[in-house]
């Protein structure tokens, strides 16, 4: 069964998502913040990130950055979530 970790300080939204992955077969892990995403992700990396950019103490752009510099966290696919209402564009990560 593939793993996701979704990532997000929005209880509400984070419930939601996890509910309807597990509905369709897949195995989820939840995280409050970057901070804590990465320890989980140390322990047992996931097949999958899903990711709020907006997030107190560490955003996601920054868990991604740091997620990146490990050797497992290069290879996972990630996927931003936000609801970010304004249509400026987001500066993607290097």
């Amino acid at each position: 069964m593939e793993k996701i970790l979704v990532v997000d300080d929005e209880a509400d939204s984070q419930t939601v998502l996890a509910m309807y992955l597990e509905s369709q077969g897949y195995w989820v892990e939840c995280a409050n913040s970057g901070v804590e995403a990465l320890l989980i992700f140390e322990k047992a990396p996931p097949d999958l990130v899903i990711s709020d950019v907006m997030m107190p103490e560490m955003d996601g752009f920054e868990f991604c950055r740091r997620l990146r510099t490990t050797r497992l966290g290069q290879l996972v696919p990630f996927i931003f979530l936000s609801c970010r209402g304004d249509k400026s564009p987001i500066t993607l990560i290097e």
